[in-house]
């Protein structure tokens, strides 16, 4: 096989410049027609990995077949053709391969950013859905206990009315940052919509270790802050769910710490709730001076 016939084999097979030949992105990276609207959030990370992998392949096999013709071409009689040959490949492989690493790049971004709420770079509530299915399929194997808690910002709707939507963004990415700030390590918090959010705590030992928890996450909250000039005093409702005692799957511990919520912020903000009825009776709230 002689090497113009290699260099067009190659240019069919991943879609690189040729003489007379339009580079072709989608062809290098096996990108088909965009997902049909309706396709499921996994089923899109799914999708995107797979054209990643595939991408990755093509360039795998892209650098073999270049270092064959190298081989080739160097143990081969010196010519000009010869040497112009190899000089196209070599352009055509850094083109290709740069084509290659930026569509794996943007892929990576596209999957990390569709797990991400976009204004406080959160987990978004399809995240945290997998990761509680998760927690809870350990949970269940090793007879441990999970809490899930429903975070709802106080009085949100006046620093919207009154300071502009402007203000309540900052509002919302700075309760993120203090959420954050008092979990643990293993914990998760995310934006579940607006001004709610929600924290998994994985493997706590009892109901007392949610409420510790809860307690820190409104402290967190109720420190002073300024924002976009403005003095703001953030305070929040939540509402506990303990598997396996409320419930045995995420929707249910989701809904029920909700509806939990809503109980604890009848009896006034800054305050916690437990789902369970027993569990309520040990519900602590922290003392008006710390708020």
């Amino acid at each position: 096989m002689n090497f113009s016939q290699r260099k067009f084999e190659m240019a069919e097979e991943f879609g690189v410049e040729t003489p007379g030949r339009a580079f072709d992105a989608a062809a290098l990276d096996g990108r088909s027609e965009p997902a049909p609207l309706g396709t499921t959030h996994t089923e899109k990370l799914s999708a995107l990995g797979h054209e990643a992998d595939s991408l990755l392949a093509k360039l795998s096999s892209l650098r073999r077949k270049l270092a064959e013709i190298r081989k080739e071409l160097h143990d081969a009689p010196a010519s000009s053709s010869l040497v112009e040959a190899n000089e196209q490949l070599a352009l055509a492989a850094i083109h290709a391969e740069t084509v290659a690493e930026t569509a794996v790049s943007q892929l990576s971004d596209l999957a990390r950013s569709s797990q991400r709420d976009p204004l406080t770079n959160l987990p978004n509530r399809g995240l945290m859905l997998d990761r509680l299915d998760n927690a809870i399929a350990a949970a269940r194997r090793h007879e441990t206990r999970i809490a899930v808690l429903f975070i709802d910002l106080d009085n949100f709707k006046h620093i919207n009315d009154t300071l502009g939507h402007a203000v309540g963004d900052q509002a919302l990415k700075l309760a993120a940052r203090r959420l954050q700030s008092a979990v643990r390590s293993s914990d998760t918090v995310s934006r579940h919509g607006g001004e709610e959010f929600l924290a998994l705590l994985p493997e706590i030992s009892a109901a007392a270790d949610a409420a510790v928890i809860a307690e820190k996450l409104l402290r967190a909250l109720a420190a002073p802050a300024r924002v976009g000039g403005h003095r703001l005093h953030l305070s929040a409702s939540i509402g506990i769910t303990i598997y396996p005692e409320d419930a045995e799957d995420a929707q249910r511990l989701i809904g029920r710490a909700d509806a939990a919520m809503y109980r604890s912020k009848r009896r006034g903000p800054g305050s916690y709730e437990f789902y369970a009825q027993k569990a309520s009776l040990a519900r602590r709230e922290l003392p008006h001076s710390s708020r």
